[in-house]
């Protein structure tokens, strides 16, 4: 059995326009995070990660949700 070191996307949050994502990751450790991405201008680039908000922690996946949608300007509208 192999132990996970990454992050697992819980949830993700796209703008109307799949232009916009925010990311609720569930860490190993059992804390959660949050992490925005744009995709870039051309279609051949990937995701650009546009604020990260790894060092802010929370304890459950809603607190981490929260924060996000208080936080992340396009999310309020």
């Amino acid at each position: 059995m192999t132990q996970q070191t990454e992050p697992e996307v819980v949830t993700s949050l796209e703008d109307d326009e799949g232009t916009r994502i925010v990311d609720i990751l569930r860490h190993p450790e059992g804390h959660f995070t949050y992490a925005e991405y744009h995709r870039a201008q051309s279609e051949e680039d990937d995701w650009q990660l546009v604020e990260d908000e790894a060092a802010k922690t929370f304890k459950t996946e809603f607190a981490a949700y929260t924060a996000a949608t208080r936080n992340v300007e396009w999310l309020m509208d």
